[in-house]
């Protein structure tokens, strides 16, 4: 923000000293034209003072006319000058509160933005342990289903093991029984 006031201030200066230098080529000028009309009048006056009374009363009130019309350009020239200045510090005053309100709301979105990403790290980081947490309880529930098939397994094995034997402890009752009937047969 000081390079804007620096720029708006050399402009303005610029501006000032533009218009100073128009102002005084034009006193400038308005000084040669009146120097101009005074050797003019002198020049006159020598040559033919008696005839040209009248002249010179004229030449004298075109002079304090010109006088009057300088002074009337100073004061617009002073004038112009402050208005410029009024619009110049209305301009920059405006131009701070701009700036102000844009500094506020990339700040306000700075901060906005800021709490987005705490509220998405945080809800990525529930998310991370809840998984974490699912992984653990599938992981522990997988591990007692292969304890549990396991122990189904080996049941199982130790159920057709015990059926196994008892169907041979059957198959040999049997057999001592067929043996026992036939030879008590012949």
């Amino acid at each position: 923000m000081a390079t804007l006031d620096v720029l708006t201030d050399g402009a303005m200066a610029r501006e000032q000293e533009t218009e100073k230098r128009h102002l005084t080529a034009t006193i400038a000028a308005l000084r040669q034209a009146l120097e101009d009309a005074d050797a003019e009048r002198n020049a006159v006056r020598q040559s033919v003072r008696a005839a040209y009374e009248g002249d010179i009363a004229e030449l004298k009130a075109t002079i304090t006319a010109l006088r009057e019309v300088l002074e009337e350009t100073r004061h617009e020239g002073r004038t112009a000058v402050e208005r410029a200045v009024a619009r110049s510090a209305d301009e920059i005053t405006q131009l701070r509160h701009t700036a102000a309100a844009l500094r506020d709301a990339i700040e306000d979105a700075r901060e906005g933005h800021r709490q987005e990403i705490q509220r998405l790290n945080a809800a990525a980081h529930n998310e991370g342990v809840q998984l974490h947490a699912a992984i653990r309880t599938l992981r522990e529930q997988l591990e007692d289903a292969a304890f549990r098939g396991q122990a189904l397994k080996q049941e199982a094995s130790a159920a057709a093991t015990r059926e196994i034997e008892e169907l041979k402890a059957t198959c040999m009752a049997l057999r001592r029984e067929l043996e026992a009937a036939r030879g008590n047969a012949p």
